[in-house]
């Protein structure tokens, strides 16, 4: 009898055993997370984010949170996952299994939270399932808290160069300045100090150039407001430097028209044609020498309204200053269109036939002499030239020139006075009104 009941209690064990084992199962385990910026400002949204440490197929958990927090936005984290969220009890599931960040929510810190203020965020009762069971993964909390708000301040305390002078004085309020360099600086020597040592500073600009120059040095406080200060330097030119002399164009177009010839830097001439009805072309131009001064003459240009031709002049200045080149356009507008089309005469220049130039033989065959170089023959017929010159000259002057005797008998005569003319007198030229002459 005893042992009968021994046997029936015992099999009423092993039947609660087998019950319990065919129940499902929530097994206790830790590994949930909730994770999110810790140090907020009044105003800030906090993105918290629950993570589990295995595959699952979906989870439920309750939200809890500070005052000082609200929750603004929520959302599944694993792509084709639903979420369900009724009085902060939140329910996702899928029909994939996932791991990691699973749920994602959005908290907005009251704006009148005060510096110091501690918030708190948790999700408890987290509950996973692998499709087989449920795993209890208990809570998952997060904390932060209100921190001072970062500095405005971008100013500089001090600021100055080691090897240039600033104009002015340096004052944080003062944002510009400018120095001169000699040619031998290089690079702009800068020394500084943060009001503010949470703001960042950067420098560009300071490897100099010769001619004009630009350093800026940007501060950045903590809080993201930026100040620039700026320097304009003036490196001066190598005092064995010689300045350029090219003042040629490397392009110059007219608008709506053709250049005739195509343009070429060493051709200054040129013609352009545009339709009677236009009233103004624009130029453009650029120099050939990149440290040329400039060029003139270019932009909108308009058109004389009574001639057919307007001449245009481009000049480029050279780099020294001093050297110029100019341009010239004939711009010339056709004749109005009047129904008849006009004919034109078109000559290719290819087509001109060329003049010989003018050759002299280096030797030339005279009668008796034979084959005489031509420089010779030219100094012969010079020093012949000169000798019948002189000759010519020698009977003129022998012909003018007495003898002796022709002034034997003569006697000095006393001067005579000047005989006047009656009636010559001298006239002054006077104006005299026209005459109208009557009308037929």
């Amino acid at each position: 009898m005893k042992n009968r009941f021994l046997r029936a209690a015992a099999s009423a064990v092993l039947t609660v055993l087998l019950v319990l084992t065919l129940l499902p199962q929530r097994a206790l385990a830790a590994g949930a997370t909730l994770t999110g910026t810790s140090a907020l400002l009044p105003g800030d949204t906090v993105t918290l984010t629950l993570s589990v440490p295995s595959k699952v197929y979906g989870l439920s958990a309750d939200l809890s949170y500070s005052s000082n927090l609200s929750l603004s936005n929520y959302n599944c984290s694993v792509s084709g996952w639903s979420i369900v969220m009724n009085n902060n009890k939140f329910s996702a599931y899928g029909t994939s299994s996932s791991s990691g960040g699973v749920v994602t929510i959005k908290m907005k810190v009251s704006s009148s939270a005060k510096e110091g203020d501690a918030l708190s965020a948790a999700f408890s009762n987290v509950v996973v399932s692998d499709g087989n069971s449920d795993t209890d993964l208990g809570s998952a909390s997060w904390s932060g808290k209100i921190t001072a708000a970062p500095s405005g301040n971008c100013d500089l305390s001090s600021l100055s160069c080691s090897n240039a002078t600033l104009s002015p004085s340096f004052s944080a309020k003062t944002t510009y300045y400018t120095c001169t360099v000699p040619f031998a600086v290089e690079k702009l020597e800068l020394n500084y100090k943060k009001a503010d040592n949470t703001s960042s500073v950067s420098v560009s600009g300071n490897e100099l150039a010769v001619g004009a120059n630009t350093v800026t040095i940007k501060v950045t406080a903590a809080n993201g407001t930026t100040k620039t200060y700026t320097i304009d330097v003036t490196r001066q030119q190598d005092p064995n430097y010689k300045a350029s002399t090219d003042a040629a164009l490397s392009t110059l177009t007219i608008e709506g028209a053709t250049l005739s010839p195509t343009f070429t830097p060493t051709v200054t001439d040129y013609i352009a044609y545009v339709p009677f009805e236009t009233r103004q072309v624009t130029i453009a131009a650029a120099a050939k020498d990149e440290k040329a001064q400039g060029v003139t003459g270019t932009g909108a240009v308009q058109l004389s309204a009574t001639e057919s031709e307007t001449v245009v002049t481009v000049t480029g200045t050279a780099e020294d200053g001093k050297t110029k080149q100019a341009y010239t356009i004939h711009v010339l507008r056709m004749p109005a269109y009047t129904g008849i089309v006009p004919t034109v005469e078109v000559i290719d220049p290819a087509t001109i036939p060329a003049v010989a130039p003018l050759e002299i033989p280096g030797t030339l065959t005279l009668p008796l002499l034979g084959e005489v170089r031509t420089l010779y023959v030219a100094i012969a017929v010079a020093v012949l030239l000169v000798i019948v010159l002189f000759l010519l000259g020698f009977l003129i002057g022998r012909g003018r020139v007495g003898s002796a005797d022709d002034y034997e008998d003569d006697e000095p005569q006393e001067p005579q006075p000047p005989v006047l003319e009656k009636h010559r007198t001298a006239s002054v030229p006077r104006l005299v009104p026209r005459q109208e002459e009557p009308a037929e």
